[in-house]
C-alpha cells in the first residue's frame, strides 16, 4: 500500500515537466522560432549568399578590365673621381612613367553569355539547397511537436483510467464498510491502480523526452512549452494523380534536379564556344617625364605613347582538349537528364505509396475513432451494471482495459496519419515558405 501511495502521490504532482512554469507555443511559432535559430539553415542561406554575389556580368568575361600604372625611377652615376670615364662627373637622371590599359573581348563564341547563366543557375541551385535544409527542419519540428501532443494525449487517457479506478476504489470501500464488499475486491482495483500508474510513469517519461526533443530543434534549453494548437485530423483523402500534378511543379527536389540539367546544358554550350575564335580589343595610353642632369649639363623631356589593338585569335589544333571537352560536357549533360527522370519515377513512387498509406490511414483513424467511442459507451455500461451487481470486478476491468487500448490506438492512428501527412506536404513543397 505504501507503494500505492507513493504513486498517486507523484500523480497529484504531475510529473517532471508538468510540475514547472509553461510557455505557450503554436506550432507556427515553433516553426519560425526554429527556423531563425537552426545552424544548418544560417549556413545554407551564407553559402546562397556567396552564389548570389558571384551572379554578376563581372565575374565573366563579358566586360572590360582597366588598369592603370604608374613609377618612379631615379638613377645617380658618380663618375667625378674616375679617370677612365669619358665624362667625368656626377650623373643624375630619374624618371615618371604612368599610363592606363584596357582589355576587352568583344566576342568569344558566345561563352560570356554561357558563364553568365551557369552563375544564375548556380545561385538557383544554391536558394534550392537552402531550401531543402529548410524543408527537413520544418518536417522535424512539425513532427516533434506532433509527438509531444501525441504523448501528452496518452497521458490523459491513462490518467483518465487511473481516475476511474480511484473512483471505483473509493466505492468499494464504501460498500466494505457497509458490508457488501470484499477485500478481494478492494484489491483487485488497488492492483489495477498500481498497474496503470507504472504505465503513467513511463508514459511521463516518453512525454519529457519528447519535449526533450523539441526543444533541441528549437535551439532552447529545457524550456516547458503549453502546446496551443490542437491535434486534429487533416480530414480529406487525397488523390494520386491531382497530387502528381502539384507535386511537378512545386517539388524542392525535382526543382533541384532541373536546375542541374540546365547547368549541364550551359556548360556545353561553354564547351563548344572555344571551337570560335576569340576577338579582343586592346588600348592604352602611357606617358613618361625624364629629367637628366650630368655636371653642368642637364634637360628634361617628355613622351606620349598610345595605341589601340585588334586581335583575332582562332585556335586550330590544340591536342583534340577542346572535342574532348565537348565530348565530356554532352556526357555530363546525358547524366543530368538521367538524374532528372530517375528522380521523377523516385519522387512519384514516394507520391504514390505516401497517397495510398495516407488513405488508408485516413480510413483506420475513423474506425479507430468510432471504436473508442463505442468503447466508452460500453465502459460507462459497465461501471451501472458493476454499480448494480450485474458484473464482476474482472468483467469491469476487462472492459477498463479495453477502452484504454481503443483510446491509445487512436491516438496512434493519429499519430500515423499526421506523420504521413507531413510528409505529403514535403513532397508538394509546401514547407518551402515556411520563412
Amino acid at each position: 500500500m505504501n507503494k500505492l501511495i507513493l504513486v498517486l502521490l507523484f500523480l497529484a504532482c504531475g510529473g517532471t515537466f508538468s510540475a514547472l512554469a509553461q510557455e505557450n507555443l503554436s506550432l507556427e511559432d515553433a516553426i519560425r522560432f526554429g527556423l531563425d535559430n537552426n545552424f544548418q539553415i544560417k549556413i545554407a542561406e551564407l553559402n546562397s549568399d556567396i552564389a548570389e554575389n558571384n551572379n554578376s556580368w563581372g565575374q565573366t568575361s563579358a566586360l572590360p578590365s582597366l588598369n592603370v600604372t604608374g613609377s618612379y625611377s631615379l638613377n645617380i652615376t658618380d663618375n667625378s673621381e674616375n679617370p677612365t670615364s669619358f665624362i667625368q662627373a656626377k650623373l643624375e637622371s630619374e624618371g615618371v612613367q604612368y599610363g592606363a590599359n584596357l582589355n576587352w573581348t568583344l566576342f568569344d563564341g558566345f561563352s560570356m553569355f554561357a558563364q553568365k547563366r551557369q552563375l544564375e543557375l548556380l545561385e538557383a541551385l544554391s536558394e534550392g539547397n537552402a531550401a531543402v535544409v529548410i524543408e527537413n527542419t520544418v518536417q522535424g519540428i512539425v513532427l516533434a511537436y506532433y509527438d509531444v501532443q501525441v504523448q501528452q494525449e496518452k497521458l490523459d487517457v491513462l490518467e483518465e483510467v487511473i481516475a476511474l479506478s480511484r473512483d471505483r476504489l473509493e466505492y468499494m470501500k464504501l460498500k466494505k464498510a457497509l458490508g457488501a464488499s470484499t477485500t478481494f475486491e478492494i484489491l483487485q482495483f488497488e492492483n489495477a491502480i498500481v498497474s496503470d500508474s507504472t504505465n503513467y510513469l513511463l508514459q511521463q517519461l516518453a512525454l519529457d523526452n519528447a519535449m526533450r526533443n523539441l526543444n533541441l530543434l528549437l535551439q532552447t534549453s529545457d524550456t516547458v512549452w503549453e502546446l496551443t494548437t490542437d491535434l486534429s485530423s487533416p480530414g480529406q483523402a487525397y488523390d494520386y494523380n491531382t497530387l502528381w500534378d502539384e507535386v511537378k511543379n512545386s517539388n524542392q527536389q525535382l526543382r533541384n534536379v532541373m536546375a542541374n540539367k540546365l547547368l549541364s546544358e550551359q556548360q556545353l554550350r561553354s564547351a563548344k564556344a572555344n571551337m570560335y575564335p576569340v576577338v579582343s580589343f586592346n588600348a592604352g595610353i602611357n606617358q613618361s617625364d625624364n629629367n637628366f642632369s650630368a655636371g653642368e649639363l642637364s634637360g628634361s623631356g617628355r613622351t606620349l605613347n598610345y595605341f589601340g589593338t585588334f586581335t583575332l585569335n582562332f585556335n586550330l589544333f590544340n591536342g583534340g582538349k577542346t572535342r574532348t571537352a565537348i565530348k565530356n560536357a554532352q556526357i555530363s549533360e546525358e547524366i543530368a537528364n538521367y538524374n532528372q527522370i530517375d528522380l521523377q519515377l523516385n519522387v512519384s513512387t514516394q507520391l504514390r505509396n505516401a497517397v495510398e498509406l495516407y488513405n488508408a490511414q485516413f480510413a483506420i483513424y475513423n474506425l479507430t475513432a468510432e471504436n473508442v467511442a463505442n468503447q466508452k459507451q460500453a465502459l460507462d455500461i459497465a461501471e451501472e451494471r458493476y454499480n448494480n451487481g450485474v458484473i464482476n470486478s474482472f468483467d469491469y476491468r476487462t472492459q477498463q482495459v479495453a477502452y484504454l487500448n481503443a483510446a491509445i490506438g487512436r491516438i496512434e492512428a493519429l499519430k500515423n496519419l499526421l506523420d504521413t501527412n507531413a510528409n505529403l506536404v514535403r513532397l508538394r513543397g509546401g514547407y518551402i515558405n515556411q520563412r
